[in-house]
């Protein structure tokens, strides 16, 4: 039951994250709501998974479970300055909190923090579905062949996506405001980052396959010794 909670828990968050990327498209009142959802639902996670935090400093730590916690330790940075800069900016959750410091850099960060959250968000969930490519690739037969084809084709466009959605660039800091096409319907929009998500996820899968058959060469390594 725990862990179907879990599974819901993560979709809804998976779902939310296209939603939080519009911005403008979807109201700045809509935007701070959400965002105000995903800082519960990010704290309620990892309530859930408390053990994580339990066994941060126990045990053996491998090249997969050494990338994955430096990634996880990466998002609770991201999300407390989403939490923090997003607060600062509020004009509809907290209308009568006094704004502290300076909003313009609030915003920079804030902006920051968006983009490399969405791309590190995708990627925590690919290495968590390593499991799924193993077993995937386990099977055999011309069954899995379209699914495959699918998926790479998806993500040749999520890769254009990427670009196109100016994601390079907000991440790097060359354009500190987001441009948005008003007149775009709002299906392309979520279309798009469907797309780059389904991308950064397979990458995600991909890097944590690698990392975890590290162990497994060396292991084959030292037996052949």
């Amino acid at each position: 039951m725990k862990n179907k909670f879990k599974r819901i828990l993560d979709m809804i968050m998976t779902l939310a994250l296209p939603c939080l990327m519009a911005y403008e498209l979807i109201g700045e009142a809509t935007h701070e709501i959400l965002g105000l959802c995903m800082v519960a639902l990010f704290i309620l996670h990892h309530a859930m998974n408390w053990n994580w935090h339990k066994r941060l400093f126990r045990g053996k730590y491998t090249a997969y479970r050494t990338v994955l916690t430096v990634l996880d330790i990466l998002m609770i940075v991201v999300f407390i300055d989403q939490a923090v800069t997003g607060i600062m900016m509020a004009k509809h959750v907290f209308p009568d909190l006094p704004h502290v410091g300076r909003r313009s850099f609030a915003r920079v960060l804030h902006l920051l923090g968006a983009y490399w959250g969405f791309v590190m968000c995708c990627l925590h969930a690919g290495m968590h579905m390593t499991g799924l490519l193993r077993k995937w690739q386990k099977k055999t037969g011309a069954a899995k062949i379209f699914p495959a084809v699918l998926a790479l084709g998806v993500s040749a466009y999520g890769m254009y996506a990427f670009i196109c959605r100016g994601l390079p660039i907000y991440m790097t800091l060359q354009e500190q405001f987001v441009f948005f096409d008003y007149d775009e319907p709002l299906a392309l929009f979520f279309l798009d980052y469907a797309a780059i998500m389904l991308l950064l996820i397979l990458v995600g899968c991909v890097l944590g396959y690698a990392l975890q058959n590290v162990k497994r060469r060396n292991r084959a390594r030292r037996f052949c010794w």
